[in-house]
Parts: structure tokens; sequence; C-alpha cells
């Protein structure tokens, strides 16, 4: 079986045999070491300021957005959302859910976000805004150098799913000016679901100190809880432990080699598959993932033929793109060779 997806990823063989043993009792001083340990390779990772604080949620990514709705903003709030697929659709109904006022920047499938017509939302009522730095539904990568300045002119907290294109993208949350940064353990980072990995502001801390409106994912008791390396209820305990051997490696070689390890796996696919009469969304792309267009409509055909056929999964899309879209992840255990294979056998199927 090989995994192109887009979350879980095609694990590696160090984190399958840590993830195959018997789990330890974590409320030790070991396992609070351990944490600690994730936490400054963490947050080294994503350039984050001295004083930015570190959450190890146990749920989904989706879990972590809600956390960060649910622990920043208030109904006293008017949240600015950049709506440009599935999952900017998802922070507007989770606002939706917690009667936060908001707003959405609307993008069609296969538009261009436009610094243009985003410079209207300027200089408005907004005290937040909420992007996927890459919209994992249709690809899109977001400038999150612009949208930082934006919001240091806007005096806006800002919220950044970075789920998928965390280790895939370059990220500097003291650079963008990011408030709240979150990604999820079964994307890059090639681990099992099940953990969630937050940073919080000095600005994002003490909002949610005094705006919670969770339990669960009540980020300031995360926090008091973290430093001694612990999380205030039951860690997905075996992720952790995956986490903090991938954390090391990663810290290791350096955040940018991985990152250029993606991009040369996006770059890579790209032009090889561009030799097949599919299409490639002309807007800027994550390194995560590529979406590929059937102009034939036959996404769904080819998809079902690569898994019952050869044991090879794609991303499929719902909806209205279910038939005209699949896409390509570039996250996990994978090498050029096996790029190639994809390609030869996505062209021997639309010969069918």
């Amino acid at each position: 079986m090989k995994l192109f997806t887009v979350g879980p990823v095609q694990m590696y063989p160090e984190t399958l045999k840590i993830e195959g043993k018997q789990l330890p009792y974590f409320r030790t001083q070991e396992f609070g070491a351990l944490m600690k340990d994730c936490e400054e390779w963490f947050l080294r990772s994503v350039y984050a300021p001295e004083g930015t604080g570190f959450a190890a949620l146990t749920c989904s990514g989706t879990g972590a957005m809600d956390a960060a709705v649910a622990n920043t903003l208030t109904q006293n709030d008017k949240a600015l959302i950049i709506n440009g697929g599935s999952f900017g659709k998802r922070f507007a109904e989770i606002c939706e859910l917690y009667k936060i006022p908001y707003d959405t920047y609307d993008i069609a499938f296969q538009e261009a976000f436009s610094q243009k017509a985003f410079q209207s939302y300027a200089k408005k009522s907004y005290t937040a805004l909420l992007v996927n730095a890459c919209d994992t539904s249709t690809g899109q990568k977001y400038d999150l150098d612009f949208l930082g300045a934006f919001c240091r002119e806007n005096d806006l907290l800002f919220i950044v799913d970075a789920v998928s294109a965390y280790l895939a993208d370059p990220i500097n949350m003291e650079q963008q000016g990011i408030d709240v940064l979150f990604t999820a353990s079964q994307k890059a980072l090639s681990l099992s679901p099940g953990a969630a990995l937050v940073a919080l502001s000095k600005k994002a801390q003490l909002r949610a100190e005094q705006n919670a409106s969770t339990y669960y994912f009540n980020f300031h008791s995360y926090l008091e809880n973290q430093k001694r390396g612990q999380p205030p209820f039951t860690s997905a305990i075996g992720t952790m432990l995956a986490l903090h051997q991938r954390l090391a490696s990663i810290s290791e070689k350096g955040v940018a080699e991985e990152i250029a390890l993606h991009a040369q796996r996006a770059k890579y696919f790209r032009e090889k598959v561009s030799a097949l009469p599919l299409q490639i969304p002309d807007i800027p792309l994550s390194n995560c993932c590529t979406p590929i267009l059937f102009p034939d409509k036959n996404a769904t055909a080819v998809y079902d033929r690569l898994k019952e056929n050869y044991e090879i999964f794609l991303t499929p899309s719902g909806g209205d793109w279910k038939d005209l879209q699949l896409r390509v992840g570039h996250m996990g255990n994978l090498t050029l060779e096996d790029f190639d294979i994809l390609v030869d056998l996505l062209g021997k199927e639309l010969q069918k």
C-alpha cells in the first residue's frame, strides 16, 4: 500500500516501530521532560518569538480549529475569514456555532487569492483574521507575509491553521506576526492522527486566560500544565513518543531542509504530470499537495482503479468536485521514484 494522500500519510519505519510498542505511564518526570523537548523543538521550527506558549492537544486538526476560536474570540469580536475551500468554510461554521460575528472573503474554485481585492477589508471593524495557510481541499497557499502585514496595519489577531502547511511551506511566527498557529500529527509530521500542536503569542495567551469558552480545550489550562511538561488530561501517548523522535530529527537537520524536501517533491511531480492530459490549477500552490483536474470528469473512476488494482491511494474530492479533482500528497515517507511510478500508472489509467 502506498499513500499519496494529504493525511494520514505514508509513515516512516522509525515511527511505526515506536508506535507499535507498549505505552508507558505518562504522569512521570520522564514524560514531562520529553514534552518539554517537543515544546522547544516545535516552537523553534516555526520561529516563535520568546514567550510563545505551547499546547499539545489530543484531537485532530479540526479540534485545534475549534479550540483556537473558542479560546481567543467572543461575541464582542468580529472575525474576517478567508474562505477558499472546505476548511475556510469550516472556520465560518465554528464561528457560527459560538455566535461570533464574522464576514468571509470568498474565493471560487480555481480562483487565486487577490491581494488587491482583499484590501477592501482594511480599516473596518474586524478584530481577528482567520486563515488556512493552505486550504487542503484546493491546495491553494496563502501569502502569510502579506496577511501578517495586513493584521499589523489593522490591529487584528492573526489565527493561522497550518495543519497541512507545517514543514511543507515556510512559516515564521515572529516575522509574519502570527498569534495562534497550529498543526496536526497526521500531515507532514507523518504520525498517527490524534494530536494537534498549538503555538500561542503573548497576546493570544492573554485572550485565552480571559475568554475561554471550552473546558477540555482550555488553552490556559494546557499552558499551566505544560510548565511541568504534562497535559491536563490523558494525552495521545504513543503519538507523543513518536513526535519526540520526529521533532528531534527535524531539529537536528533543520526545518529548512524538511521544507526543501517537500518543495522538491512537489516540483518534480508537477513537471512529470504535465505530460499527461490533466490540468493543474493556475493558483499559488502549497508544497503539501498538488490538485490535478480531469477534463473528462473521470477522477473518481481513476481513483478507484488505482486503489483496487495497485493499492495506491490519492485524495479524492467531494461534492461538485468529486469527478473533476484528485489531490496528490507530497508528505510522508515518499521518494521521487514513487512519483515516477504514480505518473506512469496515471498515464495508463487515463487511456482506459
